[in-house]
């Protein structure tokens, strides 16, 4: 009885815990993934910046903002910042 006890615990510790690893994992995607696009909005603001570049930063955010809809923050970082 106190080994289905013990044992009963540790499975929801583990559960727990594989859980909140989770959530960490999201909330450290979504925080660099705001860093980048308001680092490629200030280029595409930038009047320092040539049209070429602001162009392509601005199908960049398109692209992000877009598929951000559909795919995790984490996906996105890892296909935009190898």
């Amino acid at each position: 009885m106190l080994f289905r006890k013990i044992a009963f615990a540790t499975g929801v510790s583990f559960v727990l815990l594989s859980s909140s690893q989770a959530f960490a994992i999201k909330d450290f995607c979504t925080p660099k993934l705001e860093s980048y696009i308001e680092k490629t909005q200030k280029i595409v603001d930038s009047k320092y910046v040539s049209g070429s570049k602001k162009e392509t930063a601005q199908k960049l955010l398109d692209k992000i903002k877009s598929s951000r809809n559909e795919t995790n923050d984490c996906v996105i970082v890892d296909k935009l910042l190898p």
